[in-house]
């Protein structure tokens, strides 16, 4: 019971305040907030009916129902020209007949204009025109972006997130312990084939205190102890503990105490273009385990169980021997160990809904990365966040030509966005937010209440820190120390110069001013869209990119 659609926009000396509720609820209590503190920005007022209009001004407002719960808006700059402020946000809402402007009185020679469009909750494709007066041309050529349509999810996240749908509404099998051995065998799928499994021999190559580690007896030629040792050092010193520390311990269903790995050509040397380099098996959690000849009953081997693909299949696809077992497979088992631990928390220790949405499920796993020192703490990850930055070029697409949301699969569109946005706000909060999102309900309305944002506000304040992070004046900012600042350790994101832009549902598009003109200067967006994007514009030093 809270209240919907609350509409807040600057007017005048007040911010007006609009909303809808259940026919129920006879009163509100309404008041401006501080969203960034999550402090009060003025004194509570107490409404019958659905309309408030609050003195002074804030970048929030909280509306409660009474009883009921509370909703949290964002407040618009208005349809006034706004404030001329450093940063503003306009909400959809105000628009007037397809346009809304933002003014400036006086534009210095040093001074640019950033405009980011936020898509949020608008149709795939939407379009919209930025205009910029009183301001030179940019150095970058008048373009317009035409985003690629969206090529079909891979069959990987399709199949995986079918199979864990499912799997999360079924009542978990009960403990049933594993007798220990150095041989056992596993029902392994073939390239997610979860339809068919076949029996694996397998060998346990290396015993660490939280964790065993089993190849394929096919493979095992390829376990030598050398090679293991870097894995297994990993795995307890960085994975291990930076894991369970944000995220909580696992469940122990097989009591054996351990995570166990299983290395396995199985997994396929191609997949849709790529490889897969390891996986959580859901149904490893829930369902009893297949003792049968062929694999014929549940197909789950009964265990915290990751499985990683082959040391030769990596190579076939470009990979060093050394680097898999140095840091590509320790940073896939702390990924990995997310996605077990999310699903055993929310779906296996009590009952759920459904999974988490993938979006914020592989934004916390490449936040889990991060955490246990690889992801953007090493090269190779922040060559893929630079990679992110960049403009859409042909299928390849960044920042501008991905939604945050609408899961694609795309490694730099789609997990570097989701993983972006949620370590931007991981700096802020402190990693207790990964932890509590991870064990929380899961969705929208569980990341809104941790973050205290409304998610179009989070979505600008991250458009904003990929534009202007750690320049001079930003407001918002990634502070990792492996990262900061930002553009120098990855790259600055391009740009568009003033023009019609095309927008992805839930994306985001950043056009660039050229220099002002010592005088006064103007913003207008026109949009014909039933839900026009939200427009933040901020005024920015020379620094600010032109690409």
């Amino acid at each position: 019971m809270r209240p919907r659609d609350v509409h807040a926009s600057l007017r005048g000396s007040a911010v007006e305040i609009s909303w809808s509720s259940p026919l129920v609820v006879a009163s509100h209590r309404v008041q401006l907030a501080d969203l960034d503190s999550g402090s009060s920005a003025s004194d509570a007022i107490f409404v019958h009916g659905t309309h408030a209009s609050l003195p002074g001004s804030a970048s929030g407002v909280w509306v409660d129902a009474l009883p009921g719960g509370r909703t949290v808006g964002v407040v618009g700059a208005g349809d006034e020209g706004g404030t001329g402020a450093a940063w503003q946000i306009f909400a959809p809402w105000d628009f007037r007949g397809g346009e809304l402007s933002a003014t400036f009185p006086q534009l210095a020679p040093a001074e640019r204009l950033g405009v980011l469009l936020v898509n949020f909750r608008g149709r795939d494709g939407a379009q919209a025109e930025v205009t910029v007066d009183g301001a030179s041309d940019p150095s970058v050529q008048p373009a317009q972006l035409t985003v690629a349509p969206a090529a079909a999810p891979p069959a990987l996240h399709e199949i995986v997130r079918a199979r864990e749908s499912a799997l999360a509404l079924e009542p978990p099998a009960p403990v049933e312990a594993l007798e220990a051995g150095t041989r056992r065998s596993f029902c392994v799928v073939r390239g997610l084939e979860f339809s068919h499994h076949v029996r694996k021999a397998a060998t346990l190559a290396i015993s660490t205190a939280h964790g065993e580690i089993y190849f394929d007896d096919d493979d095992l030629s390829e376990a030598e102890a050398p090679a293991l040792q870097p894995l297994a050092q990993a795995f307890e010193d960085r994975v291990w503990p930076a894991v369970t520390s944000a995220f909580g311990l696992p469940t122990d269903v097989d009591a054996s105490g351990k995570l166990t790995v299983l290395v396995t050509h199985e997994l396929g040397a191609h997949l849709n273009g790529g490889w897969l380099i390891g996986y959580f098996g859901n149904a490893d959690l829930v369902r009893a385990r297949d003792d049968s000849a062929q694999c014929s009953g549940s197909g789950s081997n009964h265990g915290e169980i990751v499985y990683l693909n082959d040391p030769g299949n990596g190579a076939a696809n470009g990979y060093a021997v050394a680097d898999l077992f140095a840091s590509v497979y320790p940073a896939t088992l702390a990924h990995e160990m997310q996605h077990l631990l999310n699903f055993a928390h929310r779906c296996v220790e009590r009952s759920c809904d459904g999974p988490e949405e993938t979006w914020i499920n592989e934004a916390l796993s490449k936040v889990a990365e991060d955490l246990a020192g690889f992801g953007w703490n090493a090269a190779a990850g922040r060559a893929e966040g630079a990679a992110y930055l960049r403009r859409a070029d042909g299928q390849l697409r960044g920042y501008d030509g991905r939604s945050l949301t609408h899961w694609e699969g795309d490694p730099l569109g789609n997990y570097q966005g989701a993983h972006s946005f949620l370590r931007l706000f991981t700096d802020r909060l402190g990693p207790d937010l990964a932890g509590r999102l991870n064990a929380g309900p899961g969705g929208v309305d569980a990341l809104e209440a941790a973050l205290g944002l409304p998610l179009p506000m989070a979505m600008a304040e991250w458009a904003t820190a990929l534009l202007l992070s750690n320049e001079a004046g930003s407001p918002y900012s990634f502070s990792g120390t492996a990262w900061s600042p930002l553009h120098d350790r990855l790259r600055h994101l391009d740009t568009h110069a003033p023009g019609t832009l095309t927008l992805r549902s839930d994306g985001i598009a950043a056009v660039a001013s050229g220099a002002g003109l010592g005088s006064a200067a103007r913003v207008v967006v026109r949009s014909g869209e039933e839900t026009p994007p939200y427009v933040v514009v901020v005024r920015a030093g020379a620094t600010l990119p032109v690409r």
